[in-house]
């Protein structure tokens, strides 16, 4: 071999060795196409809707109507009692423990038990966003099924709940106007209406619009995934950045993608029945919506029941899942039930510690987590937390 061949295959031998054969190139900066096709930093900022735009005031009372029990049928509990900033604006167990509970996440006992488990408002405000970073606040979907579109709808379904707050003493009719009469006998409520919205008034549409107000408030859009993908070349470890590109080469941003890490569909997986919930889902084939993968390290336990207490389990469960093994999914369907997408899921075990590490990455602990020292109503902050 002469020494030009040499020297050709030499170059050759080195560039290969700086690949990666099996993953495909290493990135170095926000520039993988692949990964930015299918997944995307959040927004800097928070969007508000033109009917509905952010003011100090508007937030305030929207953060004490989250915080006041005065917003249930029993004054015992209020939209933080399942939805509180030490469990990532989640509850940190399985099923809620709604009217009549006692008590903060797995302390939590008595109450009436809620089928789905709670899913954190962190960053709800981007919900329905797409990879190119558009979002409509009027057609943003909500709850577990999407049965609610907006944030400002979703902020007064949980009152009209008899299980979550409503309880069974007011009808779900009567209750709208019961919490409004309630706030029009506190002076402080009126000021505070008055000040947000500039003219006096408590209506349905007002409460709706200062909780999701608040709410949009409540974000973590500055997670190291964020950083990477912003340009900073060393928010990732190596680990990270690996279980990254397996994350998108499996098929996993199929459903898990955009900048919420959903595609906010609906979609038959097979999670099994909780043993005390059968829950058929938004359309009665076992179909739910595709949650985010944001802040997973505070939010646990997993899935639309809770069924799964680590990241560890949800990987098994995709795992044995897409390779059709029915013994893990719901006893009520088969493998031919199943989406396509988990079918199509090229998950193994030796993706778990990469991609576990990497969900963690997408983690930002940066939300508001503040406490009121007192709600207008003078009823114990939270309800029956303590």
């Amino acid at each position: 071999m002469n020494i030009k061949n040499l020297s050709f295959l030499l170059a050759v031998i080195t560039v290969l060795a700086s690949c990666d054969i099996n993953e495909g190139p290493r990135r170095g900066g926000p520039n993988n196409g692949n990964v930015e096709d299918e997944i995307s930093a959040l927004p800097m900022t928070q969007d508000y809707p033109a009917d509905n735009p952010y003011s100090v005031e508007k937030t305030n009372l929207g953060k004490m109507l989250f915080w006041d029990p005065i917003m249930s049928g029993k004054k015992d509990i209020a939209c933080v009692s399942c939805h509180h900033p030490d469990f990532g604006y989640a509850d940190g167990i399985d099923l809620p423990l709604g009217v009549g509970g006692v008590g903060l996440g797995i302390n939590r006992t008595g109450g009436t038990l809620v089928k789905r488990n709670a899913p954190t408002i962190i960053n709800t405000g981007f919900n329905g966003i797409d990879n190119d970073g558009n979002y409509s606040h009027s057609d943003a979907p909500m709850f577990w099924d999407n049965r609610v579109k907006s944030l400002e709808l979703q902020a007064i379904h949980p009152m009209l709940s008899k299980e979550e707050m409503r309880g069974e003493l007011i009808s779900e009719t009567a209750i709208i106007d019961t919490l409004i009469n309630r706030l029009n006998n506190i002076p402080q409520y009126k000021s505070l209406f008055t000040a947000a919205f500039g003219s006096e008034g408590i209506t349905e549409d007002r409460i709706g619009k200062a909780i999701a107000t608040f709410e949009r408030t409540i974000m973590a859009n500055n997670s190291r995934f964020d950083q990477y993908m912003r340009g900073d070349d060393n928010a990732l470890s190596n680990q990270e950045i690996d279980g990254m590109n397996r994350f998108v080469a499996i098929g996993c941003a199929d459903c898990h993608g955009g900048a919420m890490f959903s595609d906010y569909e609906l979609h038959t997986i097979g999670v099994p029945n909780h043993n005390l919930v059968t829950d058929e889902g938004a359309t009665g084939d076992f179909d739910f919506r595709t949650p985010t993968l944001r802040n997973l390290t505070f939010t646990a336990p997993y899935m639309h029941n809770g069924q799964f207490e680590s990241l560890e389990d949800v990987l098994e469960f995709y795992e044995d899942a897409s390779q059709g093994r029915e013994n893990r999914i719901n006893n009520q369907l088969d493998a031919r039930d199943l989406d396509n997408d988990i079918r199509n899921l090229n998950l193994r075990g030796n993706d778990h510690d990469e991609i576990i590490a990497f969900l963690r990455a997408l983690s930002d602990d940066s939300f508001d987590k503040t406490v009121p020292e007192s709600v207008p109503s003078k009823l114990p902050v939270g309800g029956n937390i303590q």
